[in-house]
């Protein structure tokens, strides 16, 4: 018994050059291809943004991951893959709001998030992450449109275009939060702090995985290691949007396990920290 996750692990979108609609001073379109989400693209007015590439060759697309940015609840983004640079030919476009509606007093229970109320603010970073059955395509764009953002301009810390990998796992998987703070008491006995921000992380231990599916994820953990940044999903396209969220990060592997052969199959475990 367990349960179904997706982990992203190669963003097809780094290696490509990228257009935007407009960029505002360092705030290159270039910064969402960095592995740091704190480093960020920002356009230069609240007017719909395009960002568009080519991947050179046709690539297996099921997932576009738009991360640490501003885009309000009444934004949406349209993600489109096609096979020419007109987008008129194999055109797939799917449409998402930004970012979930906020939930007002007392939509969840006492004492959860809040007395009840729960907000996008929660999380260090906002993100949106856009499922679909992956396809083949060649050209790619995605175009946000927020023109009522109260910061009047429209900013994203990375974006990563991909495929997913399935890992079923077992119940038992941590999710918390990891405090960065360091508290020093004076020598005349006061607590002081130097406040740094907390970060989320989490442990997951597969269920029996076949042969097929153990290498798939060793090849991850090769391709990826510490070096790449990762997003993973424990409730993927839930649908309790609220726990999905909860249970997705984009940070990177800090452990991973080999894969473990048992009678019955293969096993293996991972750790993700969030990145700030």
């Amino acid at each position: 018994m367990g349960m179904s996750g997706r982990l992203v692990h190669s963003s097809k979108s780094d290696g490509v050059t990228l257009t935007a609609t407009s960029a505002a001073g360092n705030y290159a379109i270039t910064n969402v291809q960095n592995k740091q989400p704190s480093l960020k693209w920002r356009s230069t007015t609240d007017a719909a943004q395009t960002i568009s590439g080519d991947f050179g060759a046709a690539e297996v697309i099921g997932c576009v991951v738009i991360y640490n940015h501003n885009i309000s609840a009444a934004g949406s983004i349209a993600v489109t893959l096609a096979s020419n640079s007109g987008f008129s030919t194999d055109v797939f476009t799917k449409t998402v709001d930004a970012i979930d509606a906020t939930l007002g007093y007392g939509t969840q229970q006492y004492g959860h998030d809040g007395y009840g109320g729960y907000s996008e603010l929660g999380w260090q970073q906002r993100f949106t992450i856009i499922w679909f059955t992956p396809i083949s395509r060649r050209y790619f764009k995605v175009v946000i449109t927020d023109t009522t953002n109260t910061d009047e301009y429209i900013e994203v810390g990375r974006i990563m275009w991909g495929d997913f990998t399935t890992i079923p796992y077992r119940y038992g998987s941590e999710l918390g939060w990891r405090e960065q703070t360091e508290v020093i008491r004076t020598r005349g006995g006061a607590l002081r702090s130097d406040a740094r921000d907390p970060y989320r992380y989490t442990n997951v231990e597969s269920t029996v995985l076949t042969d097929s599916q153990a290498a798939d994820v060793l090849e991850i953990f090769r391709a990826a290691g510490h070096r790449s940044d990762v997003l993973w999903s424990g409730f993927p396209e839930n649908s309790d949007e609220y726990l999905e969220r909860r249970y997705t990060m984009l940070g990177r592997l800090t452990d991973y396990s080999s894969s473990i052969k048992e009678d019955v199959g293969n096993a293996i475990t991972f750790s993700i920290e969030e990145g700030l």
